[in-house]
């Protein structure tokens, strides 16, 4: 079943077109990768799907509804987001930022529950951080912060996850486990869209049949399909518009 679809989605501004005819559909346990030059709208095409941007043309249906009459709580309820960076959380402890991904699920004015504190006590498990309840936010290291808002996407219970640069500035081992835990996440069901700047990012976490590579280039032409033609060097030397001699000099 199609939980996410774009309809010659057209993304910019009122004064701006950045990319359009933006068409595909994801379902769960799918992963798409989004690679593309920097400007070349990967963030602002996120911010069109979570209905904080109006498309300038076309339609982003989720469930099959258009997100445009859907309220905030309606799309929280079914993607859960991770921007590049994690700050504003640095007076809490590690469960309380997961927790506070139950919002959508409350009343007004309503705090977190045992049923809340159980959900992000499980979401944190699910990334191997179930022994870090207590700690600080402030405290962990880059990688662990990035889990943590992995979590806090999780704990949320919305089918379909996005992350915006979810390795920026991580070591190489952090970048490992963040990207292993996206692959059980899609595995376990999840639906993941993820943008990158390296394309063995996208190559490692959407390596089955199903999973696809969308590319956006500077002058806003998109393309999706199957990550190994996506990850060709001459599809990725006219992506970047770089020669094809620079990736046989960096092998």
């Amino acid at each position: 079943m199609t939980l996410l679809a774009l309809d010659q989605l057209s993304i910019g501004y009122p004064r701006r077109e950045i990319a359009r005819d933006i068409t595909f559909g994801v379902s769960t346990g799918q992963a798409i990768a989004i690679l593309g030059p920097n400007g070349s709208g990967k963030t602002t095409l996120f911010r069109t799907v979570l209905g904080l941007l109006a498309p300038r043309a076309g339609r982003v249906l989720l469930d099959g509804k258009s997100i445009t009459t859907l309220s905030a709580p309606e799309i929280a309820h079914q993607i859960a987001y991770v921007p590049q960076n994690s700050t504003g959380f640095f007076n809490f402890n590690v469960l309380e930022v997961v927790e506070m991904a139950r919002a959508p699920h409350l009343s007004w004015f309503a705090q977190p529950g045992a049923a809340d504190r159980a959900i992000a006590a499980e979401s944190l498990s699910q990334v191997g951080l179930g022994e870090f309840i207590e700690r600080e936010f402030s405290e962990l290291s880059g990688g662990e912060r990035q889990l943590v808002m992995i979590a806090r996407a999780l704990a949320s219970q919305a089918k379909c996850l996005l992350l915006d640069e979810p390795t920026a500035s991580l070591d190489f081992g952090n970048r490992l486990l963040v990207l292993d835990t996206l692959v059980k996440l899609k595995q376990s069901g999840m639906t993941i869209l993820f943008t990158t700047h390296d394309p063995d990012h996208a190559r490692h976490v959407c390596s089955e049949s199903q999973d696809q590579t969308l590319t956006i280039s500077r002058a806003g032409q998109v393309s999706i399909g199957a990550t190994a033609d996506a990850l060709q060097i001459k599809a990725l030397a006219a992506l970047y518009g770089i020669d094809e001699s620079v990736f046989s000099a960096h092998r």
